[in-house]
């Protein structure tokens, strides 16, 4: 009984997880993480933290966010699957993609629990 409740409590933590947006953070003229991977259907949050502006612009113009001061956020959902390379238009050098799969991918973290009820 302990097992399954151990179980369960994991399980509910990773879907509670997935309801939020995943977190891109802009930093010292960098996207970070510059790559994530996302299930179709959820939302990926940019947050400028340098003190110039930025964008998150797609390359494919699927979305801009426009310009993101210091402070300022942009959130996109991605409702199709497939690679999203991105960039922001005012540097050149930031770059970063946006892996959208139609089933879930295991975190590193779930692996680690699941070993413990072997």
């Amino acid at each position: 009984m302990r097992r399954v409740t151990l179980i369960m409590l994991a399980l509910a933590a990773c879907a509670a997880a997935s309801l939020a947006a995943t977190e891109i953070q802009i930093r010292d003229f960098a996207f970070v993480p510059a790559n994530a991977v996302i299930m179709k259907g959820e939302n990926v949050k940019w947050t400028n933290f340098d003190q110039v502006t930025h964008t998150s612009t797609s390359d494919t113009q699927i979305w801009d966010s426009g310009d993101l001061t210091h402070g300022k956020s942009f959130e996109f959902r991605f409702n199709s699957t497939g690679s999203f390379p991105y960039h922001c238009t005012y540097h050149i050098a930031m770059k970063g993609t946006i892996r959208v799969t139609e089933t879930p991918v295991e975190p590193a973290s779930f692996g680690r629990v699941k070993a413990l009820f072997r």
